[in-house]
Order: C-alpha cells, then sequence, then structure tokens
C-alpha cells in the first residue's frame, strides 16, 4: 500500500512539480517530514514558494535546502545542501560540507562537531509565519490549545474540553500549514505542547504558554525538553513550562502566557532575510 501511494505521489505531485519549476526556472529540492503530515515540519513548500521557487520533496541527501523541523539527525554527513533553522535530536552532528546558514537553537549549533562557519543564525524557521501568512484573522476564542500529536487524545485534554466550553478551540497539529495557522491566529493567547504551536503564536506576537504531559513524554536518557530549550535558547529566554493534570483553571493558564516581542522580532527578520536572499540565489542559478 505504501508503494502504491509513493507512485501516485510520484506521478500525480512530484513529477508536475519538477517540470513546473524547470519550465518556470524556479525548481528547488527540499526535504520536509512529509509522511506524518505534522505541520511543524512542513513549513518548507510554502515558506518556499512564498519567495518565488517551486519546491519539490526529495530525500535527504538530494536536497537543495533543509528549513524546518527536528531533522537533522536523520541527514546523511555528506550531505551538502544548506541548512537553516532546522534542528535534531540531542545527538552530534556532522556536516563539513554543508552551507549552514542557521540552526534552530544554541543547543543544535552545540553538537555540530564541525562547524566550516564564524557566522550563524539561531531561530526556527517557523518564526517568519507571520510574513508568509501575513493576512488579518478575527479573534474567535479566548484559548487556543495545541496538543503535541501524541498529546491530543490524552485523558487530561478530553478534561479541558469538558471544562473550558466555547472559550477554547483544540486544534490538531496534523494537516495544512495554512488551515493550522489560521486557527491559532483566532486565538487570543496559545496553550501548546506541540513546539511549533509556540514558534507559531511566537511568530504572530500570540501570548503562549507551553504545557506538559509528563506520562506521554519519552523515557529513559532522552530529555524531553531538549527541543523546547534549544529553541528558547535562540530567543535568550530560559525555557517555562507548566505540568498539567486535566483540573487546571483556564483563567491561571492564560495569565500565564506571554508574549516574546523584543526576542522575537529581530531574529525573525534576519531569517526572513536571509532566506530571500538565499532564495534569489537559486533563482539566478537556474537561470545560469
Amino acid at each position: 500500500m505504501e508503494r502504491i501511494k509513493e507512485i501516485a505521489y510520484y506521478f500525480l505531485v512530484k513529477l508536475p512539480g519538477i517540470l513546473r519549476g524547470r519550465v518556470r526556472g524556479n525548481l528547488i529540492f527540499v526535504h520536509w517530514g512529509r509522511g506524518l503530515n505534522n505541520f511543524g515540519d512542513c513549513l518548507s513548500p510554502d515558506i518556499l514558494k512564498h519567495f518565488g521557487l517551486t519546491p519539490v520533496y526529495c530525500q535527504q541527501v538530494k536536497s537543495d535546502m533543509i528549513l524546518a523541523g527536528s531533522l537533522l539527525q536523520w541527514v546523511p554527513e555528506n550531505y551538502t545542501g544548506i541548512i537553516l533553522g532546522t534542528g535534531a535530536a540531542d545527538v552530534p552532528l556532522n556536516f563539513p560540507a554543508a552551507r549552514v546558514l542557521g540552526v534552530r537553537g544554541k543547543l543544535t549549533w552545540n553538537n555540530f562537531r564541525s562547524k566550516n562557519t564564524d557566522h550563524v543564525l539561531y531561530g526556527d524557521t517557523g518564526l517568519i509565519m507571520s510574513y508568509i501568512f501575513p493576512e488579518t484573522v478575527r479573534k474567535k476564542y479566548r484559548m487556543g490549545v495545541v496538543p503535541h500529536f501524541i498529546d491530543y487524545g490524552h485523558r487530561y485534554m478530553k478534561m479541558w474540553k469538558e471544562r473550558f466550553g466555547k472559550d477554547v478551540l483544540f486544534i490538531h497539529p496534523l494537516g495544512s500549514p495554512r488551515q493550522i495557522i489560521s486557527r491559532i491566529k483566532s486565538c487570543e493567547s496559545i496553550v501548546a505542547s506541540s513546539l511549533h504551536g509556540l514558534v507559531i503564536a511566537d511568530s504572530f506576537d500570540i501570548p503562549s504558554l507551553r504545557f506538559v504531559i509528563r506520562e506521554t513524554m519519552p523515557l529513559g536518557t532522552v530529555d524531553p525538553d531538549y527541543k523546547y530549550k534549544d529553541y528558547y535558547s535562540a530567543l535568550g529566554l530560559e525555557h517555562v513550562c507548566v505540568e498539567v493534570n486535566g483540573g487546571e483553571d483556564i483563567e491561571d493558564l492564560i495569565g500565564r502566557a506571554t508574549t516574546k516581542t523584543h526576542a522575537v522580532v529581530p531574529i525573525k527578520r534576519a531569517l526572513y532575510d536571509t532566506l530571500k536572499e538565499t532564495c534569489e540565489y537559486f533563482k539566478l542559478k537556474s537561470v545560469v
């Protein structure tokens, strides 16, 4: 069944994309987390289309650019493309031939064994989504909840749904980035265990708070907070979260959510400008 799906994807999506990109002279091969359809891992196509490119999915080693998500732990060491704004699990990373423009945070960069640049941008690429989807959305909900996909069906979330009522929108993180981001924008505050629920809230200057359901977090030697600490390290902020049990008060959650405006604005501007310049290079390269 999976093989049939991949064949269909190639002929219905990938091959037409390659042909369009070659005709337009703006083709770029990109890797993103297509399989699970977690919106935070699927931001790259919308970002690159915004900058005038035609992105086509490919495997990591053949990718011209890797932009978003926690993907670097699966990228082979012989990768020669561009890395910007993405992160990894807490593992050693080594890409001596890659062009590293930026990574999600300082913790990711500390894990690089080969550092072939003196200047690297810190920040998740998702922070620029306010430039990609600038449309105004009317605020309909006092609070939005963006659980990690493993938390969405948890009993604590069911308890919140029963207690919080129509003032709160529960947003599933698997699906179209445009639709999910629009839902996040319709909320006055965001409480999330999804990393990119927090990132998108920061991009649109929406007060946010991370929540944790400890029993769904991985056990063992893995630090379940690593990618969140990594993200906030780029902002120069301490990682803060609240462990929940389903009995929380909505006013308390909303009151603890904060904006990170001063930390976010210069980072997302730098990420946007760097991406714009890089995409212009690809367009010129295609013409030549």
